[in-house]
């Protein structure tokens, strides 16, 4: 009997230690696949989504990739009648990482769902809504700037320009690191008609790119031309320079207080240069003592 049983003992716990072994191995090599697939497969997943430039026949969809990749539109009344591919592109669709694709020959008033391919990617539908006819434009001047990185102009990105009340608008940036963002035919934020500045509006300007961002704020009417931006370093271009504030210390004693005030009162002093004295120089040096 014993005999029998070590017969059939020895070649049993062979096979279960051939089995247990086989299992362990096939886990391996599924997990090692696994990290080699992730590894493998770039990330072509569309991020920052921005609509901009909305306007009655044309609005502009952009967005970001981790990778260079193709994409392209899928849009229409239902979704997929039009293709439309970047704005960069000939005929033949070209990997970006920073992705901008105008949709044009829209009607107005009418709403269009959408749809980003990113490489073999589909993402959900989206739905956006085309801006009224405008009844003229707003004799507004375009926004004009450069971007450097690391000192070299930057050669792919998106400029977008925020004003409160008005609709996003933006421009892709140039080979030489410029852009230039039209505002004659921006929309107001409830599409009606077009925006027009009542005042010195303060704007935002925010450069995306695969190397990086930047950002500006500034007066809308007082920078209509830029100074060069450089990733990674944002400015605030409403705060007055030291040299800008130095005309306001009219007392040379170093601050900008009410004693200066009363010098702009006795002395009618022309603060903003139009050849007059009035209520706006007071309230220049108003301002001044109020940051």
């Amino acid at each position: 009997m014993a005999a029998i049983f070590n017969k059939f003992k020895i070649p049993t716990l062979l096979g279960l230690g051939i089995i247990i072994l086989g299992i362990a191995i096939g886990i391996f090599m599924i997990l090692r696949e696994q990290i080699f697939i992730t590894r493998a497969t770039p990330d072509i997943t569309p991020k920052n989504i921005i609509l901009s430039n909305i306007e009655d026949l044309s609005l502009t969809v952009s967005w970001q990739t981790p990778t260079e990749v193709i994409s392209f539109l899928s849009f229409g009344p239902t979704g997929n009648e039009q293709v439309a591919i970047d704005d960069r592109d000939g005929n033949t669709p070209q990997a970006h990482s920073m992705h901008y694709i105008t949709l044009k020959n829209l009607q107005p008033n009418t709403t269009y769902k959408y749809r980003i391919i990113s490489g073999k990617l589909k993402s959900e539908i989206f739905e956006v809504t085309t801006a009224s006819p405008p009844t003229a434009q707003n004799g507004q001047k375009p926004v004009i700037g450069s971007v450097l990185e690391e000192n070299e102009p930057l050669n792919e990105g998106v400029a977008y320009l925020s004003i409160s009340g008005a609709v996003t608008q933006s421009a892709l940036i140039k080979n030489s690191g410029n852009f230039l963002i039209p505002l004659s035919f921006a929309r107001k934020t409830d599409l009606s008609d077009v925006f027009t500045p009542i005042g010195n509006e303060t704007a935002k300007v925010t450069i995306i790119s695969g190397k990086g961002e930047v950002s500006a704020i500034f007066n809308l009417q007082s920078f209509q031309l830029l100074p060069p931006l450089k990733i990674g370093q944002n400015v605030d271009l409403t705060v007055p320079s030291d040299n800008q504030r130095k005309k306001f210390d009219l007392n040379k004693d170093g601050l900008i207080n009410t004693s200066d005030y009363a010098l702009v009162l006795k002395n009618k002093a022309d603060l903003n240069g139009d050849g007059t004295f009035d209520q706006k120089d007071l309230d220049l040096i108003q301002k001044q003592i109020n940051q």
